[in-house]
């Protein structure tokens, strides 16, 4: 143990890989299993109804335009259906898995080079991925937040890295270029982040009358120029481009406090911080250690973990008086807290010698408690959906009992066994709650019924038939077209009336025409017309 401690201790950058490289079949095992969740059918639906008019600058669902969304991201998920030749649940999940691996390697390089610690570093990069909102949610759903997170980060970074070198026009030029991709992607949120880091790093470096130089200037306008050739080729296909923004802005709007209860704005701004260092838990431990008299003097001191400190409270409070921010909003703004609580913990757990025995029995009691949870597991009924399952349940236990033992016995770096262990928790998690939740979800209905009417229809009209859902219920709506359009790889079309041939989908109503005919009705209250 004593090698070991030594070994981590002089290799960090090796341990982080290894780390890495372990990371992957715990991610990445039933990834594609169970079916397209939330706004994961919506990105998915414009990507594929841009293969197939093979038109690529205007977002269309249901061959009806899409403006909640400028379409960068789905330009990538567009290219991997593409380059894949697959339209599968795992393919459009890749867009976001990958670029999390991709955030934590940015974390690690980023601390590395800055704070000059390779330990913070590494346990740093890890945390993002392990941190109870990403290990069991968000690294199992395609959606757009990592990705778009990942770029954010990287302009936080460039921002910086340009500043220590006082090159101002690479720190204008290259954070408008993310701020152009960005947008792209998401929006207004990226204009909000571009702002508010930059005006709060010129005030606090004195430099607020870089506002007004060419660098700045020229950068801005590079940005609006790349933003600004999109829509104008959009509008060479839809001029609608006030409906384009209005919506955009009331994406970014919408969540604010203005348009919530002023009941439900007070338990949020309550709520917020416990619920999102719930989110980032393990790092969430390390608060302990940031109670050192010396913990606001080291980072008025470090101008990194300074300038994270700044640009995290230039930015968070927006999230804060929004009642309706979804914790994935956040994700580009977890890593500058997770570097600060890690740094604490590395620059301070000598002088606070009994919270750090407590914090060690924490992670030991939480490592025993899941080791023994694990043989559950041969108890749940998962043998029809778990293949070799005792196999999987001992080799499980296993590596559980292995962390425990490795956080035990350590003396310096009980926090490699314990990230290990939460990335068997993420194997555990795929192997046996996936395949569980498959069996029950409804989700899974619902995807063969459409799979079903899509290959019905195959190579005639589909309709939706009146089709008006109310927000909440147009995620389950999207994931119908999706599997619909992708067994038929031919758009439907929404419409108000019933004369056209061809299959019509109803949610609530039957057709009006005489000549239609019921061919089935499904769960959910579907009903599936034709009309000759």
């Amino acid at each position: 143990m004593r090698k070991l401690d030594t070994y981590i201790q002089n290799n960090p950058g090796k341990v982080f890989f290894f780390l890495l490289i372990a990371a992957v079949p715990a991610f990445f095992l039933n990834l594609g299993l169970l079916p397209l969740f939330a706004d994961e059918s919506t990105r998915a639906n414009v990507a594929l109804e841009m293969i197939l008019s093979k038109n690529f600058w205007v977002p269309t669902i249901g061959g009806e335009y899409y403006y909640n969304k400028p379409p960068f991201y789905n330009w990538i998920l567009a290219g991997l259906y593409s380059l894949s030749g697959s339209y599968s649940e795992f393919i459009t999940r890749l867009p976001a898995v990958i670029p999390m691996f991709l955030f934590a390697i940015t974390i690690y390089y980023a601390v590395s080079h800055f704070l000059k610690d390779r330990r913070v570093a590494l346990v740093s990069g890890m945390f993002f991925m392990i941190n109870g909102r990403m290990l069991l949610y968000d690294s199992m759903l395609g959606h757009i937040d990592i990705f778009y997170s990942w770029l954010t980060f990287i302009s936080f970074m460039s921002i910086f890295y340009f500043y220590k070198k006082q090159e101002w026009f690479m720190l204008f030029f290259t954070s408008y270029l993310i701020t152009a991709i960005t947008f792209l992607c998401k929006g207004m949120p990226s204009i909000v982040f571009q702002g508010f880091t930059i005006i709060t790093l010129l005030i606090y470096s004195g430099n607020i009358k870089r506002l007004f130089s060419w660098q700045h200037i020229l950068s801005g306008l590079f940005c609006l120029s790349i933003i600004g050739a999109y829509f104008y080729n959009y509008s060479l296909y839809n001029n609608n481009l006030e409906g384009y923004f209005n919506t955009i802005w009331d994406q970014s709007s919408q969540r604010t406090a203005a348009n919530t209860s002023l009941a439900k704005t007070i338990r949020h701004l309550a709520a917020f911080p416990f619920e999102h260092l719930g989110h980032i838990f393990p790092a969430t431990l390390f608060i302990l250690f940031c109670f050192h008299k010396r913990f606001l003097k080291g980072i008025r001191q470090n101008e990194f973990l300074k300038f994270l400190s700044l640009t995290f409270l230039a930015n968070i409070w927006i999230y804060w008086l929004s009642p309706e921010t979804r914790p994935r909003y956040l994700l580009m703004l977890y890593p500058l807290l997770i570097i600060v609580l890690v740094h604490a913990y590395y620059a301070y757990r000598n002088d606070f010698p009994k919270v750090n025995r407590i914090f060690h029995a924490i992670l030991l009691i939480i490592a025993l408690l899941i080791t023994v949870s694990v043989p559950l597991a041969l108890f749940a009924g998962l043998g029809q959906v778990v293949p070799a399952i005792p196999f999987k349940v001992l080799l499980v236990f296993c590596l559980c009992a292995l962390a425990a033992w490795c956080i035990y016995k350590l003396e310096e770096h009980k926090f490699i066994p314990f990230i290990v262990l939460l990335l068997t928790v993420r194997l555990g998690f795929s192997w046996f709650v996936l395949p569980h939740r498959y069996q029950r979800a409804e989700s899974v209905l619902f995807k063969n019924i459409s799979i079903e009417m899509g290959e019905k229809s195959a190579g005639q009209p589909f309709y939706f038939y009146q089709y008006h859902p109310e927000i909440p219920s147009i995620p389950f709506h999207d994931r119908l077209i999706f599997y619909i359009e992708r067994s038929r790889m031919s758009k439907v079309e929404f419409v108000e009336e019933d004369v056209s041939p061809g299959y019509y989908l109803t949610f609530d109503r039957d057709l009006k025409n005489p000549k239609a005919v019921l061919l089935k009705a499904y769960e959910g209250n579907l009903k599936l017309f034709k009309v000759e």
